[in-house]
């Protein structure tokens, strides 16, 4: 009986110089701007009535760099956009880091360009929904796309901010897929106005706890500090995902419900 107890008590120990050796890796990690891992989780609803959403995560490894492409999209817009950047990125094994990275802000706004142009073509041109993509490298960078009523929202120390939103103030009208679509189909067709892409770079700075990528499903019944105090306390990347999904879904939302957590420790 003793030696059960005793047991006990040396487990506990280990769990909590483990716990404690996992949060000073993290203040660690914040202080030096860098961070021991990356987690990610990924949740879609589906409904009767009410088209599924798609979720994409890849990891490619170029040349001891790592890469994580993460995209949360429509059937629509989602496979022509990830193939242009595979085709574009990954498959041309770049030599050297720097090379992706110079160029990936201007191949993720050309994949989005490139594939609205050919859906606007089609027989669907009518049903262009949106995607968010965002690319990770080396866990120091990343390159983050948004369209139509999908978003990608960045949580830096508890507070929600909309990734690319400065910039598209900044520079107003500048890359409007929705002219780029109007222009496509010989100027007699107006797209509405929330179909502007938003394309940004930023570095994965110590105050990022994580990423949110989702549809216009979560967005039209959540705002984006509500999405990150909901989830803001839950390490589990894919119970995140989840518990973001399941809320939107409750407060009956009518639309398509995808998300992607990424989360950095």
């Amino acid at each position: 009986m003793a030696l059960k107890v005793l047991l006990r008590k040396f487990k506990a120990l280990r769990l909590r110089r483990f716990a404690t050796k996992a949060i000073k890796d993290k203040k660690e990690a914040k202080k030096r701007g860098t961070w021991v891992g990356m987690s990610h989780g990924f949740h879609t609803v589906e409904r009767d009535g009410n088209p599924k959403g798609s979720v994409l995560a890849q990891r490619e490894q170029i040349e001891g760099s790592e890469m994580w492409l993460f995209e949360a999209f429509d059937q629509q817009m989602g496979c022509g956009i990830t193939k242009y950047l595979q085709s574009h990125l990954f498959d041309k094994k770049l030599n050297e880091q720097y090379q992706i990275g110079r160029k990936a802000k201007e191949t993720m706004r050309k994949a989005y360009i490139s594939t609205g142009a050919k859906i606007h073509k089609g027989e669907k041109a009518n049903e262009i929904g949106g995607s968010t993509t965002v690319l990770v490298m080396n866990r120091k960078q990343f390159v983050a796309a948004a369209f139509g009523g999908y978003k990608a929202v960045v949580c830096k120390d508890g507070m929600a901010v909309q990734i690319g939103r400065k910039y598209q103030r900044a520079i107003r009208g500048q890359w409007p897929l929705s002219g780029i679509l109007c222009v496509a189909n010989g100027g007699d067709h107006k797209p509405p106005k929330d179909l502007r892409l938003v394309v940004t770079a930023q570095n994965v700075e110590p105050d990022m706890d994580f990423i949110i990528l989702a549809s216009n499903g979560v967005w039209e019944v959540m705002r984006y500090q509500e999405a990150v105090d909901l989830i803001g306390h839950i390490e589990n990347a894919q119970r995140a995902a989840e518990c973001l999904a399941e809320e939107a879904l409750s407060r009956m939302s009518k639309s398509t419900i995808s998300c992607i957590v990424i989360r950095f420790h």
